[in-house]
């Protein structure tokens, strides 16, 4: 195992030259430089081969830099012209930890400065909430957040407000919400979800074009808004709208913008519709309400 310490902005060689052993000097005088080396790129692999501006890392390679660990089977890291580490491409069996959030893929791009992970490849993220997966994972170290394109998430919904007897949540009613869209944007509060959003939870269908999901103080999401061309389905019934905004303990579905709502016979335009999850009523406000007649039975 070999193990190299780079320094990530005022810095060092990875690759020490055989001419510059000679010159040991100005390193040592940069190693007392406190602020100097503060953040420094950790690599340790296999096997090594450097030049002058970048250096090659293979077999069980392992980046320590901040807060995060960076693992995979290949890595190459990029110098600038006073050999100051700027970029990092790893390749293959990528896994990163930073603090609580992981991120796996088959191809990742570090940008040092900014601390930036790009990792793609069949990515998958994770925090103690959620579960994300898509066609890119952007983190940024030390923070809260995940970018997440063409994003399909999974994230712990607020338990229903339906308690057993003896009081406790039932395991049913902590269903987890799935949502896909096209771009998610999360932190410690909040995902933002854009484009083809689609969301899952237990018997409803709810599309629109951008959704923000808010969480509680343990992560778990317990109310959603969303807004431009909303469509709602749960079994027979539809509601469709501008904006909707749902409460996910109660289960209430709010929808305003010009709503309309609809069941087997019955068409409702109003200023407000509200449905609830698992309940065949609508409420509507400012109604106008156009009832179908039953069809008669067909004749043999």
């Amino acid at each position: 195992m070999i193990e190299y310490l780079v320094m990530a902005f005022f810095a060092g060689q990875p690759v020490q030259p055989a001419a510059a052993t000679a010159q040991p000097g100005p390193v040592a005088t940069r190693k007392s430089e406190g602020p100097q080396l503060g953040e420094p790129v950790r690599i340790s692999s296999d096997l090594v081969t450097g030049s002058r501006s970048q250096a090659v890392f293979k077999g069980n390679v392992v980046v320590k830099h901040r807060t995060m660990d960076l693992r995979c089977n290949e890595l190459i890291a990029y110098y600038t012209g006073p050999r100051e580490v700027t970029r990092v491409e790893c390749v293959g069996n990528v896994r990163a930890v930073d603090g609580e959030r992981t991120a796996t893929g088959e191809r990742a791009d570090f940008e040092v400065p900014t601390g930036v992970l790009v990792v793609t490849g069949n990515p998958e993220a994770r925090d103690p909430t959620a579960h994300l997966r898509g066609s890119l994972v952007r983190m940024t170290l030390n923070t809260q957040n995940f970018e997440v394109e063409n994003a399909v998430v999974t994230l712990q919904a607020a338990p229903l407000k339906q308690p057993r007897r003896g009081g406790t949540a039932s395991a049913a009613s902590r269903i987890p919400t799935e949502i896909s869209s096209k771009r998610v944007v999360g932190t410690r509060n909040q995902a933002v979800f854009t484009g083809d959003v689609v969301v899952k939870h237990r018997t409803m269908d709810l599309r629109c074009d951008k959704m923000i999901a808010y969480y509680n103080a343990a992560r778990e999401v317990t109310r959603s808004e969303c807004v431009g061309r909303v469509r709602a389905s749960e079994g027979e019934r539809t509601a469709r709208g501008e904006r909707a905004d749902f409460d996910v303990p109660s289960g209430v579905l709010v929808m305003t913008g010009n709503p309309e709502a609809r069941d087997r016979t019955t068409h409702l335009r109003g200023t407000r519709v509200r449905m609830t999850l698992g309940n065949e009523n609508f409420e509507v406000e400012n109604a106008v309400i156009t009832v179908e007649p039953a069809k008669e039975p067909s004749r043999p």
